[in-house]
């Protein structure tokens, strides 16, 4: 995928590196998020809604913790979604059992090296989709086109 850019392996190295650590830090979130649901009665408001249109005026930061949460780990979850190989990245990282790379690899039904090649352009997808990486600051590049006439 980043073939046809200039952008160096240190770069990709990098943009690898914050991926990495966005997605090991989903199943923890996943983990806190279900475990900071608020309970009913923690809530407070300064006012009872009487209309469609009142809003409460005060919302418990326990209920604001979670939908934060809820935001991070649904933005991580469709991001995901939307990876072409968004398998490899749920495999490896949104699955609540940890399995070593051979037997990741045994699953796809590729061998290790393959395995590790297209978890790596996921995981680059996802890069781009997340917003970790801007590819409009890189230049197109294109060494040669062959076009012909059928």
């Amino acid at each position: 995928m980043f073939e046809l850019f200039d952008i160096s392996k240190e770069e990709q190295e990098s943009i690898l590196k914050q991926v990495r650590r966005v997605l090991s830090g989903y199943r923890q979130l996943k983990r806190t998020y279900q475990l900071a649901m608020p309970q009913a009665h923690t809530q407070q408001y300064d006012t009872i809604a009487s209309s469609k249109s009142s809003q409460p005026r005060h919302e418990s930061p326990e209920l604001m913790r979670y939908l934060e949460l809820g935001k991070k780990v649904a933005d991580i979850e469709q991001v995901v979604s939307e990876v072409e190989n968004s398998e490899y990245i749920k495999n490896k990282y949104m699955i609540t059992d940890k399995l070593n790379q051979w037997q990741l690899a045994d699953l796809s039904g590729y061998s290790e090296t393959q395995y590790k090649v297209k978890l790596r352009k996921a995981l680059l997808e996802f890069a781009v989709s997340y917003g970790i990486f801007d590819i409009t600051q890189f230049s197109f590049k294109a060494d040669y086109i062959d076009i012909s006439r059928a």
